[in-house]
């Protein structure tokens, strides 16, 4: 019986044990699953820390973004007009309409959607008919695309006149046409935005940050367009051909191309004249004889174009007349004005005639920005340019020399290593540019030969062995 007792003794001793270690294993278990949770924790907040000392390090960086925004931000908006120059923009309106010489008829603004007046960008938009011609209608356009501020033409209608009721639809000589625009402008309200956020020793970093700020200034431009004209092209609101009942008044399209067609043939002959009269194999009595006959030949042309212009009225001869008889004896007059032949010359000087081509060449060449041809056409005649001071072509070498000189000297400005970074504008004083890293006033020396003369928003005036030169921005 006792060992019956004793036995059980050991298997309860046993089973307690057995539930210990159960229950030790359990909790090491709990225990380790706890420390997974807690060491995941850490890294979270190991991660969250990362995350927010990558930001706070860019936050000098953002911080300067944010200084040389603000500073520029009156440039940035300065495209969208407040409310009072709304009012002076109706008034450029009119302006523009003087300019173009278009005729308005209705004039109205759009009333404002409900909730826009308070954001920050209000859209304006405004209704304008006006009755003009294809040409009156492209440069009021054009006007209103180089406007300082910002101006949308977000619709337009345009219904052709009648090419047939030409006594009463017609504006010097082109159809008037009917046109109806729709503008869109944005009213900005500074008002509209919440409080800015105060940035520490901001007038500090600010000077820091004033040439990086000019510099950022200087890529706010709009750039412009001027529009050239009509250069002779047609109306392509208006159909090109032509109807019987037309011509009841005037010549027909038969006679306007005969008409064309002499003038051209007549241009012809005197060019080829021309050409025979600079040709250094003719005779004397020859080379007297085609400057007759050209002289003749240009005041026959003169004293009847603007009359027979008038009487072509078919619009493809139109184009073809400003292409071929317009332009060609415009041309045509001035190389005869300037061919002043002076026959008989034997001192191995160039004659006064081509001193005068040379003068004008040189002369179109500097203008068009073909600085190198003008050099090199003097330098290419230059041993032929010796002539005395009483002599009558002495003044014309004078020209091709100083024509030179300013060829030269511009070419060599040119090829100057002058890297404008920005420039600060003051009405009320003197202006500054920022020239290859280094700030000037107007009236300092960049170097003994360059003078900073003027310093506009996009371009600036330099004074260059005594001859002013731009660049622009």
């Amino acid at each position: 019986m006792a060992s019956w007792n004793t036995r059980k003794q050991l298997i309860a001793i046993g089973g307690g044990s057995f539930a210990i270690c159960a229950l030790a294993v359990a909790g090491v278990y709990y225990a380790e699953g706890l420390i997974e949770e807690v060491e995941a924790q850490i890294t979270q907040k190991k991660e969250l820390i990362a995350v927010a000392e990558a930001k706070i390090e860019k936050i000098p960086s953002i911080e300067k973004e944010v200084i040389i925004l603000r500073e520029n931000l009156q440039e940035y908006v300065k495209i969208l007009p407040d409310t009072k120059e709304l009012t002076n923009f109706l008034r450029q309106l009119n302006q523009f309409e003087r300019q173009s010489e278009i005729k308005s008829s209705n004039f109205q603004i759009k009333p404002t959607p409900p909730g826009a007046a308070t954001s920050r960008f209000t859209p304006i938009e405004y209704t304008y008919e006006m009755t003009a011609t294809l040409w009156q209608y492209l440069k009021f356009i054009n006007l209103i695309e180089n406007y300082e501020r910002f101006v949308s033409i977000t619709d337009y209608q345009i219904t052709s006149g009648d090419n047939a009721r030409k006594d009463e639809n017609m504006r010097g000589g082109d159809v008037v046409h009917t046109v109806r625009l729709t503008l869109q402008t944005f009213e900005y309200n500074a008002q509209a935005s919440g409080k800015e956020v105060e940035i520490p020793d901001y007038a500090v970093q600010r000077e820091a940050l004033r040439d990086e700020i000019v510099k950022r200034l200087q890529a706010i431009r709009i750039d412009k367009w001027e529009w050239p004209g009509q250069q002779g092209r047609r109306d392509i609101f208006v159909d090109p051909r032509e109807r019987a009942d037309q011509h009841t008044d005037g010549p027909t399209p038969t006679e306007q191309r005969a008409l064309l067609e002499r003038y051209i043939g007549e241009l012809s002959r005197l060019r080829e004249m021309y050409q025979r009269m600079k040709r250094t194999d003719i005779t004397l009595f020859e080379q007297y004889a085609l400057e007759k006959g050209i002289k003749e030949g240009i005041e026959g042309i003169e004293s009847n174009i603007t009359a027979d212009q008038d009487r072509v009225t078919y619009a493809p001869y139109r184009l073809r007349w400003a292409r071929e008889v317009v332009t060609p004896f415009a041309d045509l007059r001035t190389q005869i004005a300037m061919a002043n032949v002076e026959p008989g010359r034997s001192d191995g000087a160039m004659p006064l005639r081509e001193l005068g081509q040379l003068v004008a060449d040189m002369d179109a060449d500097c203008r068009s920005g073909q600085l190198e041809v003008a050099k090199n056409r003097f330098e290419t005649v230059a041993s032929r340019l010796n002539v005395p001071p009483t002599d009558p072509r002495h003044e014309l070498v004078v020209q091709a020399k100083s024509l030179h000189a300013k060829a030269s000297t511009a070419l060599d400005f040119k090829g100057m290593d002058l890297k404008i970074q920005g420039v600060v504008v003051n009405h009320d004083g003197k202006s500054g540019v920022l020239l290859n890293g280094d700030v000037y006033e107007e009236g300092d020396y960049v170097s003994d030969e360059l003078l900073v003369k003027l310093v506009e928003e996009d371009q600036i005036w330099f004074v260059f062995r005594g001859l002013t030169l731009v660049r622009t921005m």
